[in-house]
């Protein structure tokens, strides 16, 4: 499975860069079909992400060049309780996931089960994005949740979606060293021959290093920071 992972990447990347070669959309130059929310509630961690070369997920990676990590801190900067040696003990274990626009969903995997030991990558993983959702939401402009809870997948391919909507629980499955969400927007329906699209997040609140809260209306998290949906994210 990890050689043909690695041959699939590696064809999407090599795809991706002949479709589009000097071309590749920009968070300048991409104009997005929808409006779309973050996929959760309440406050959440960017654990990793950005628009930008030091922020990104992978840059380098065109398929995952604006996705972005998301995991749950408390106020000592921790992302589970006790010793977290279960994932269990992750506050994102569990957390309910939200489609980020209206859509129709296209595929989803339920049944991967999530790695037992949070740390290590899972040896049996048969996936690397484990449980996901992926849902279309315009022409060419998919979103992906990945690393989902084993059973908790709640929708069905050719179901309609709103946004806002519960599509699953966050989990550990697939590639993941701690119960987090995986998620980006794919100009195609395939996670390893899309390309990752540069897309904002409308209505999100920003927590600032004094504890005060930032709006903003539309615009990128970036690694490091928490964020949550305001009431214009929650489509209020």
């Amino acid at each position: 499975m990890v050689w043909l992972t690695v041959l699939a990447q590696a064809t999407g990347e090599t795809l991706n860069r002949l479709r589009f070669w000097r071309n590749l959309p920009t968070p300048r130059t991409y104009r997005p079909q929808g409006v779309y929310r973050l996929p959760f509630q309440g406050f959440w961690l960017v654990a990793n992400g950005g628009p930008d070369p030091e922020t990104s997920h992978s840059w380098g990676i065109l398929g995952q060049r604006y996705a972005y990590d998301f995991v749950i801190k408390d106020s000592q900067g921790k992302t589970y309780r006790t010793h977290g040696r279960r994932p269990e003990d992750y506050y994102a274990f569990g957390a309910p996931l939200l489609a980020p626009a209206d859509g129709v969903v296209v595929r989803v995997q339920n049944r991967h089960r999530d790695c037992p030991w949070p740390g290590f990558l899972d040896p049996f993983a048969w996936s690397i994005i484990g449980n996901y959702v992926l849902i279309r939401h315009g022409e060419r402009e998919y979103s992906l949740l990945a690393h989902l809870k084993r059973g908790s997948v709640r929708v069905k391919p050719g179901q309609w979606v709103r946004a806002g909507e519960v599509v699953g629980e966050c989990g550990n499955s697939g590639h993941s060293t701690e119960p987090h969400l995986h998620f980006q927007f794919l100009d195609r329906p395939n996670v390893f021959l899309g390309l990752s699209l540069p897309i904002p997040f409308t209505g999100f609140l920003r927590r600032k290093e004094d504890g005060s809260l930032e709006a903003t209306p539309l615009g990128f998290p970036i690694r490091g920071e928490e964020v949550a949906p305001s009431e214009q994210g929650l489509g209020r």
